[in-house]
């Protein structure tokens, strides 16, 4: 058998990263790491997740994963957002779908060439909310595709009415509980594991 492969890896984003709601204090990013070991791949993770965090404000904060690719120059790098960008503060969206874009494309133009992928914002229980998700997350990934950055959808795969949406009910409307985050990892798992395996050991020179 094979040993497992280390490969560093930095996820940053907003509450979801964050993994608030889960009283265990896993979230989602521990369901990948235990699912990567299983997978042969031995993830060392930084986790930089804050709640309330726009695109713009993530953007704002990218000296986080600098910091860490200083360190580990071969990172992974793994961002996050999107529902609190369509979120209405004082009558207004807090940040309207031209300033995603380019908060987005800025992310892409500060990360590692081919090591970066964006995971998609996933369901709430407010329908018009959901709506603004579901563009922007439209929005997200056709940038994405231009960039040619992997981009793993969340929102069709968990509004079914699954562990994830049940917790959310239950909850603050936004965040849920274990269930819900390991289901949150079933479905990004898969593609994000298969995206850091196809990584080399190096980057290109």
């Amino acid at each position: 058998m094979s040993e497992p492969r280390d490969l560093p890896v930095c996820i940053i984003g907003d509450s979801f990263v964050a993994g608030y709601g889960d009283e265990t204090g896993r979230g989602w990013t521990a369901h990948l790491v235990e699912d990567g070991a299983r997978a042969g791949l031995r993830l060392h993770t930084a986790v930089a997740g804050i709640g309330g965090d726009t695109s713009e404000m993530i953007l704002a904060r990218w000296d986080e994963v600098d910091r860490r690719r200083a360190a580990f120059p071969t990172t992974a790098v793994i961002a996050e957002f999107g529902v609190n960008d369509v979120m209405e503060h004082e009558g207004a969206l807090r940040v309207d779908e031209a300033g995603t874009v380019s908060a987005l494309c800025g992310i892409i133009d500060r990360a590692p060439v081919g090591r970066l992928l964006i995971v998609g914002p996933p369901p709430v229980v407010w329908g018009d909310v959901n709506a603004r998700i579901t563009a922007r997350a439209a929005a997200m990934a056709a940038v994405c595709d231009e960039a040619g950055v992997p981009f793993v959808p969340t929102f069709d795969s968990l509004r079914p009415g699954g562990a994830w949406m049940r917790e959310v009910a239950a909850g603050d409307g936004a965040h849920p509980g274990p269930a819900g985050y390991e289901e949150f990892a079933q479905v990004v798992s898969g593609p994000v594991l298969e995206w850091l395996r196809s990584l080399p050991d190096v980057e290109p020179g």
